[in-house]
């Protein structure tokens, strides 16, 4: 069999002392300058490698899509400042010239290995099309953060083992996988990082190098029908039988495929992460499976598919069994007539998620806690409130403890600094804003500083200190309804969150509201948390403690709530579950 092993051993070597470079540079620029440098920085580094490694060993062809990719990146930064779909027509007049100068489509692969010639009219409209597709879909994509670089990886993975092992001469489209493999692992915290999105520029940038790549391959020699299937099919896009319709549907204003299966996995109680590394590797079997049959002998390429399935099946049944867990599982239990929501953190993410997005109204969040509990048995109000929101979670291991101790364990214990975290990142996700009320001035305008910088996504549409009068309420109440805020995050301790929340809510309208107690001081640096293994042990509170001795006389009630949960224990007390 011939390779594509014009790739002599002493580019490699370059190429891989030069990726070393770039990397060092990366972490030398890091501690010198801001972030939004940082990121600029980083994505110049990144187009200036594939010039230098393209204009160094690539031919005519790899260096005409070098330059049209870049053409794409121009295009993409003047669509972040003007959002006009019609903008996206520009990638057609990019797909023409694909045709006049560089790789075009010229013939179809049949599946009985003949060849179908086209004429110019049909070739010219093909490769077009194709051309303007793939900027098209990563944008699509990267609406779902993380999900373009996992699959561009998985992408050019593909193609790199498709040229390689092809018996044709595809050194150019080898060199080109090869370089953007390399380049993706050495800026993988910028393609890979779970939170963060590449924006249009770099959408578009590597939309046309995957389509360029592509059709290296085509125009010498490889089946259509396999650069037809394998990229668009790693993009999770439905398919349908010709190129035109999939081009109508990557140009629509409502993209199908990747987005609708990841929303449906957070819905069933998916985390993030775990819904973007499942679509990959499902796409990743897709392509993979569409290869082998393209290179190896049918009954070979049967028994590898057959091997590589049953492979993957065992990576994705933890996730595919957590969602007949979500859907299965009793999740209510109760502690003195206060319902607890007996679920995981995805879960309670996706509920809060869901509700949003429905535009059901509003969505309250208690984070119990063994002092809260402690607190409905004196305060009626709060008591009222903690039974009716639309979720209760167990925040604190004494919660936990309790509610074994009376026969009701729960699953997972869910903070509420730890469900902020998630419906930050929820947030970044969906472009949610959010408002954050409580602590000083100081603390909360320091807290908004660090999610912006955690999640470059999170939009915090306003803050505001949790010090004001009823007389300001009604100016707090108009404030975060003009700022648009989604989502509320309400650190003013228990139950002044819980009481603002409930009173104020209804006034507006399809928002989540979090009381998230002295959560804005840990995250703002002004308190540090416990170790995790004073967590897990249930002793956070002794931590905090030490940092705030003031809190000793409130922190006497947990014995008082130890006392509770014997008594009721034992039937000296009554609990009214619900």
């Amino acid at each position: 069999m011939t390779y594509a092993m014009n790739f002599t051993p002493t580019m490699f070597v370059v190429l891989i002392f030069f990726a070393i470079g770039l990397f060092l540079f990366q972490k030398i620029i890091k501690k010198r300058v801001t972030r939004t440098q940082y990121d600029y920085l980083r994505d110049l580094a990144l187009v200036s490698g594939f010039f230098l490694i393209l204009i160094w060993f690539g031919g005519p062809l790899s260096r005409f899509i070098l330059a049209s990719a870049i053409s794409a990146l121009c295009l993409g930064t003047l669509r972040q400042k003007n959002r006009s779909p019609y903008l996206r027509l520009i990638f057609l007049a990019i797909g023409v010239a694909f045709y006049i100068w560089g790789p075009k489509i010229s013939f179809l692969g049949l599946p009985n290995g003949q060849y179908l010639f086209l004429s110019a009219v049909p070739s010219i409209l093909l490769t077009a099309l194709w051309v303007a597709v793939f900027p098209v879909l990563i944008e699509e994509l990267d609406h779902i953060p993380g999900m373009s670089g996992h699959l561009l990886a998985v992408t050019f993975s593909l193609c790199l083992a498709v040229t390689f092992f092809s018996g044709q001469d595809l050194s150019e489209a080898f060199l080109v996988a090869f370089s953007a493999l390399l380049l993706l692992a050495v800026f993988w915290s910028r393609h890979g990082h779970m939170y963060r999105q590449l924006g249009l520029p770099l959408s578009a940038f590597w939309g046309i190098i995957v389509a360029g790549t592509s059709l290296l391959g085509v125009s010498k020699g490889i089946t259509f029908s396999t650069l037809l299937i394998l990229p668009l099919g790693l993009f999770a896009i439905p398919m349908l039988e010709t190129s035109l319709h999939f081009a109508s549907l990557a140009l629509s204003l409502q993209p199908r495929g990747a987005r609708k299966l990841y929303r449906g996995l957070i819905q069933k109680g998916v985390d993030h992460p775990s819904a973007v590394h499942l679509i990959t590797v499902l796409c990743f079997a897709i392509g993979a499976v569409i290869s082998i049959f393209q290179l190896a002998d049918p009954a070979i390429a049967l028994m590898i598919s057959f091997g590589l399935i049953l492979s993957i099946s065992f990576l994705v049944y933890p996730v595919i069994a957590n969602i007949r867990t979500y859907t299965a599982q009793n999740r209510k239990t109760g502690l003195w007539g206060i319902p607890v929501d007996n679920i995981s953190m995805d879960y309670a993410v996706a509920k809060m998620r869901s509700s949003l997005k429905q535009e059901k109204g509003p969505f309250m969040v208690v984070t119990l806690n063994a002092l809260a509990a402690y607190l409905s048995r004196k305060d009626p109000e709060y008591a009222s409130i903690a039974s009716e929101a639309s979720l209760c979670l167990p925040d604190g291991w004494g919660v936990v403890w309790a509610l074994k101790m009376l026969g009701s364990s729960v699953q997972e214990r869910v903070t509420g600094i730890d469900f902020m975290e998630h419906a930050c990142r929820a947030a970044s996700i969906e472009g949610w804003p959010v408002f954050l009320l409580g602590g000083s001035e100081k603390v909360v305008a320091e807290t908004a500083l660090k999610l912006e910088e955690k999640y470059p996504s999170l939009k915090i549409a306003g803050y505001h200190s949790g010090y004001f009068t009823e007389i300001d309420e009604d100016n707090i109440v108009n404030e975060i309804r003009k700022s648009r805020a989604r989502i509320i995050f309400a650190g003013m301790g228990v139950p002044k969150q819980e009481q603002w929340l409930a009173r104020n809510l209804p006034r507006l309208g399809a928002v989540a509201g979090i009381g998230v107690g002295g959560s804005f001081d840990v995250i703002s640096g002004s308190l540090k948390r416990a170790p995790l293994f004073l967590q897990k042990i249930g002793c956070e509170w002794l931590f905090r403690l030490v940092q705030e001795p003031w809190r000793f006389r409130r922190d006497l009630d947990l014995f008082s709530f130890i006392l509770l949960v014997l008594a009721t224990r034992v039937g000296i007390i009554h609990d009214r579950r619900k």
